[in-house]
């Protein structure tokens, strides 16, 4: 609700009261005020959690209000009204104001909002659960305890143990709870989780309480699901007739015309990385590498060369902060990205786009869908330059680093659009000159994969 008021509604309503005040005309005033909430409603369109996001908030925050100026100019052309450019660039600064001032309103009245959640499953689930929130800074939800068959009755990790899933009810009122979280191994039993479900139903139906599944919550909140909780019914969303991601004719043309403007504007760069490589140890200036594309498909992608020309004498293997196969030239190119800048040749050809999920060597690959369930999927669409799972994880690094972007990678395949492309392309841009092999911290291998490792 307060997201709704103070940066949809009273954006919209005030750009509506200055049109009319300048026209003298409820009807341009109306069309302003529709035109403004259109706008500020297609920002939801991009299905993906803008609080993690902040340089993309900005963008939209900005962008919102242009796009809903642009559509009620071109609506009051269209029916001759009475709505000029100087009217124009008044309405839209009067909602950019009102929206800042509403974002600020939010950001205080959040710090003292906070949903109490009741994690039905394990205590070990409920603790990471809990670390993930702190880690990816979402302070609204407070994680009191966990509900579970009753095998632990003390607390744990400052979580409390709130009793039985026959003591529900009760759990609900003592302690205020204002959200259950259902574990995905919460419905252990024959019932499974209709079963989890059906029961909290049965108690609770009556409360103000609500109740998510946690796979449904943690894409929402953290932009990822773990793989270790997923099963085939998670699948069944992107199989579901109302699935509509981004048509392939949208988003090559997407790629086309932003990887042209992109690779017109770093030809300079490029030109003098390509000097300084061939000045640095006089060995060739770009690197090709077999990678796995679409349907696992191989291709050649190609990169400005960052290591020694004898890097992989002992065979493929992980590059790692401080490796010492990195050229000085190369580390200033890792550091800024720009060795990455010629894979816009593979985005061209059609072997990579612009979002998605990194390319693997085929070698590594074989062993990561041993060991990791579901990493297949990733094969669904075609690679990236750029992807969320890059932008939240940075570089792998590591079998456990590459779970940690697999769980970023499915989330990604089951959110895609072009609009998330072009936050993603924007988020990353301002990430650009950040260290390459920066990571967000990934929880523990148990939660990524599941209580048993999988093989």
């Amino acid at each position: 609700m307060i997201d709704w008021v103070t940066l949809r509604l009273a954006p919209s309503l005030a750009a509506g009261l200055i049109a009319f005040s300048h026209t003298d005309r409820v009807g341009m005033g109306l069309i302003v005020l529709f035109s403004m909430l259109f706008a500020t409603l297609a920002i939801e369109r991009a299905g993906l959690p803008l609080h993690l996001m902040p340089a993309s908030r900005v963008i939209l925050g900005i962008f919102t209000p242009v796009i809903g100026g642009g559509i009620a100019w071109l609506v009051a052309i269209a029916a001759q009204g009475p709505f000029n450019y100087v009217d124009f660039e008044v309405v839209v600064l009067g909602a950019l104001l009102v929206m800042a001032l509403g974002a600020w309103i939010k950001a205080r009245l959040e710090e003292g909002l906070q949903a109490r959640v009741a994690v039905i499953g394990s205590r070990e689930f409920a603790a990471d659960f809990t670390g993930e929130l702190e880690a990816a800074g979402v302070r609204t939800y407070n994680v009191v305890g966990w509900i579970d068959n009753g095998e632990h009755i003390s607390d744990y990790r400052n979580l409390r143990h709130l009793g039985s899933l026959d003591e529900v009810r009760s759990a609900v009122i003592s302690q205020r709870i204002d959200l259950i979280v259902a574990a995905p191994s919460a419905g252990g039993g024959d019932g499974g989780a209709d079963d989890v479900y059906a029961r909290v139903a049965d108690q609770c139906l009556d409360m103000p309480v609500r109740l998510i599944a946690a796979n449904q919550l943690y894409e929402e909140v953290l932009g990822h699901v773990p793989v270790g909780t997923i099963d085939a019914a998670w699948y069944r969303y992107i199989m579901h007739p109302r699935f509509h991601a981004a048509a392939p004719a949208s988003k090559r043309i997407f790629d086309l015309i932003v990887g042209s403007l992109i690779a017109i504007a770093f030809l300079p760069l490029m030109l003098i990385a390509a000097a300084a490589i061939k000045l640095g140890d006089r060995g060739p200036i770009f690197y090709r590498q077999r990678r796995l594309g679409e349907f696992g498909e191989a291709f050649e992608i190609l990169k400005l060369r960052t290591m020694g020309t004898d890097a992989e004498r002992d065979g493929p293997q992980w590059s790692t902060p401080g490796d010492a196969r990195i050229t000085r030239v190369g580390r200033v190119l890792r550091r800024s990205h720009l060795d990455e800048v010629p894979q816009l040749v593979n985005v061209l050809r059609g072997e990579m786009t612009l979002v998605g999920p990194r390319p693997e060597r085929p070698e590594m690959v074989s062993e990561l869908e041993r060991r990791f369930n579901h990493y297949t999927r990733r094969h669904l669409v075609k690679p990236g330059i750029a992807g969320w799972a890059a932008l939240r994880c940075g570089y792998a690094g590591t079998d456990l680093g590459t779970a940690w972007k697999l769980c970023h990678d499915l989330f990604y395949i089951k959110r895609r659009s072009v609009l998330a492309d072009a936050l993603i392309l924007a988020e990353t841009g301002v990430e650009v000159f950040r260290d390459a092999h920066r990571a967000l911290r990934a929880p523990r291998e148990r939660f990524l994969i599941g209580d048993k490792p999988h093989v």
